[in-house]
């Protein structure tokens, strides 16, 4: 959720939280995007029997079922640098301690990436024991619809799932200020968010773009903070150019960097190649790769962020 909303209604409205199914190694680079998505549940899992049921065991045949995250079960590591990549450790743990174990001594808990893969583990474990379940490295992990990184939470202090048993589609709604959990099938009210920034894939140099954003909207955009960049960064993917003029330029007389719009410079993101500052500098965002920022000379032409 881009900013922190203070709602005093009294009614449920969806907030854009909600879970989805991810695996241990998702953000190691270990899975292509199609790897990242693959599951083999049985059938009718995961079905949240129990309404709190956020971690995933792999039975003998191989089939995935959604579990308590609490359980102690046996579990399997991924040891990356071993000729032996599947390692079934027989002491039982909950899946947050078997998660901590693999990390420790081996790679990860076990990701599945594909039908070959989930044979091979199948063939590697069944072979060693008789036990019915092991945690793997799938679990539901809460995430923001606009994909940001945002790690606040406000949960309402009761914990009472009886409503959420029978739905694995979980989402977030807010009352009164406390977030609650429920079925995403339900109707509710819901809260919009606009980012208010625009790109204008126009070529410009920085004081042309300055310019026209004045004159259509407000002014170049101001990051002046981290999720502020987060939303930066998604309208420059879309640019032409391979970085985007920001609203910030290099004084000469007094030897700062300062945004237009007069906000303070606190939050920054300048990249490794950033090799200080000159006249006739401002500065500008990468389009791909880390968005990092970057002093250029004013007079490239550029695509460019106004804030509306």
């Amino acid at each position: 959720m881009p900013t922190m909303l203070k709602i005093a209604m009294s009614h449920d409205a969806w907030i854009g939280l909600h879970t989805v199914w991810q695996w241990s190694q998702a953000d190691r680079g270990f899975l292509s995007e199609t790897e990242s998505l693959y599951r083999n549940w049985a059938r009718g899992q995961p079905n949240n029997k129990n309404g709190n049921e956020n971690c995933a065991g792999m039975r003998k045949g191989g089939r995935f079922h959604d579990i308590r995250c609490d359980q102690r079960i046996p579990f399997i590591c991924y040891d990356e640098s071993s000729t032996e990549r599947y390692i079934l450790i027989k002491e039982e743990k909950n899946w947050t301690e078997a998660q901590s174990y693999c990390r420790q001594h081996h790679t990860d808990l076990v990701s599945v990436r594909n039908h070959t893969e989930n044979e091979k583990v199948i063939e590697e474990v069944t072979k060693q024991t008789d036990y019915y379940y092991w945690w793997i490295g799938l679990y539901k992990n809460w995430t923001w619809s606009d994909e940001s990184k945002s790690s606040y939470r406000n949960w309402e202090k009761t914990s009472d799932h009886s409503s959420l048993v029978g739905d694995d589609r979980i989402c977030a709604v807010v009352s009164s200020g406390q977030w609650k959990k429920k079925k995403c099938n339900k109707e509710y009210r819901f809260i919009c968010y606009e980012d208010n920034l625009i790109l204008v894939k126009q070529n410009k140099t920085w004081a042309e773009a300055l310019t026209y954003c004045r004159q259509h909207h407000r002014h170049l955009v101001a990051v002046s903070t981290e999720m502020l960049q987060h939303w930066v960064k998604r309208r420059a993917e879309n640019a032409s150019t391979s970085h985007v003029w920001l609203g910030l330029r290099f004084c000469c007389t007094l030897r700062i960097w300062f945004w237009v719009s007069l906000e303070r410079l606190c939050y920054q993101n300048w990249g490794v190649l950033y090799i200080g500052s000159k006249c006739g500098h401002a500065g500008a965002v990468e389009s791909r790769n880390g968005q990092k920022w970057f002093s250029l000379p004013e007079t490239e032409r550029l695509n460019f962020i106004c804030r509306k």
